[in-house]
């Protein structure tokens, strides 16, 4: 840093503000300290900034499953915002296990890292407990535990509210929810929209399909259809808790001779790439995923830097995305 300095013809406090991304420096002089930067090779020395700081520069991402698409999603997210503020990423794929998750979460807790983010829990009761006897700093998402943990989610009971709605007024009287597992409380929300739903327009018919799996996949839409499909008063809509699933749900309509939505309207949830490009085009509920990652990653950086956020349970609204798969009653 001190030949860096050197070259550029400023103080080592200005090569420190520039490469650490901090402090009161102009445009014209950062630009000078990089040119030297660059020209001397320099790169920081993360152990000796880490003995100097008490921090590693270094955040935890906790995901049930890298796979999910959803879940893919929010992590590029989360690792791009995290890398612009010069912050590395050590993705943690539980894979559903909690014993995994554990052995992370005790791991982090003896200081190899800053901080965590936490996309939901596989353990959500062991998780929270340890979170909060270990005051870690953590910032869940799409994961609402108690005020004292700071989380980020979007309003998963509105968004069932606005899909519900919206094909009651496409005149549907019998409507399907398939609800995906009640072990997550976003589930239980989408599952309470869509009855506040029903109840507010006074339709009698309820008909929830809830996974016994945790993995929200395209087989667990396609059986859970499967199943709706068996019952003596079919639906002419339903509304699925999860876009891969509601992929599924295709599958299994389109092999009872059954056509979306001529037959049967489906809506979605997430808004995944793939909901744009099924056939017919999903209509869905798009969730926010970038706008979540990265006011997660915000929340996070004022409790390790400070200052303290003065708003720490964020709740982002949803969208209705209107496309083909829904259709008034004919």
């Amino acid at each position: 840093m001190r030949d860096v300095a050197a070259l550029a013809h400023v103080s080592v406090q200005t090569v420190s503000c520039v490469v650490n991304g901090n402090g009161n420096i102009s445009e014209k002089t950062r630009q000078h300290v990089l040119r030297a930067v660059e020209q001397l090779g320099y790169r920081r020395d993360p152990i000796a900034r880490s003995m100097r700081t008490g921090q590693t520069c270094l955040i935890g991402l906790h995901i049930l499953d890298i796979t999910n698409p959803v879940l893919s999603i929010i992590a590029s997210a989360v690792e791009a915002t995290a890398y612009a503020a010069n912050y590395n990423v050590l993705l943690r794929n539980l894979d559903m296990d909690a014993r995994r998750e554990r052995a992370y979460l005790e791991a982090e807790a003896d200081g190899l890292l800053d901080g965590a983010i936490i996309v939901n829990a596989v353990d959500q009761d062991f998780t929270f407990r340890f979170l909060d006897e270990k005051r870690m700093p953590t910032v869940l998402i799409d994961c609402i535990a108690a005020p004292a943990i700071p989380s980020v989610s979007m309003d998963n009971f509105k968004g069932a509210y606005l899909a519900t709605e919206h094909l009651i007024k496409l005149g549907h009287m019998r409507i399907a929810h398939i609800c995906g597992s009640r072990t997550f409380e976003v589930a239980r929300q989408r599952e309470r929209g869509y009855l506040a739903a029903l109840t507010d327009y006074n339709l009698a018919y309820r008909s929830v399909e809830a996974l016994e799996s945790e993995r929200w996949s395209y087989r667990a839409g396609y059986d859970a259809m499967h199943r709706l499909l068996h019952e003596k008063s079919l639906p002419t809509a339903v509304f699925v808790a999860g876009d891969q699933m509601a992929i599924g749900v295709y599958r299994a309509l389109a092999e009872s001779g059954l056509r979306v939505p001529d037959d049967i309207s489906v809506v979605g949830f997430d808004d995944i790439e793939g909901a744009s490009f099924a056939s017919p085009p999903l209509t869905t509920i798009r969730q926010p995923f970038v706008e979540m990652a990265s006011q997660a990653v915000s929340l996070l950086l004022q409790l390790l830097n400070g200052p303290a956020p003065e708003i720490t349970q964020i709740l982002l609204p949803p969208e209705l995305v209107v496309r083909e798969s829904t259709a008034a009653v004919s």
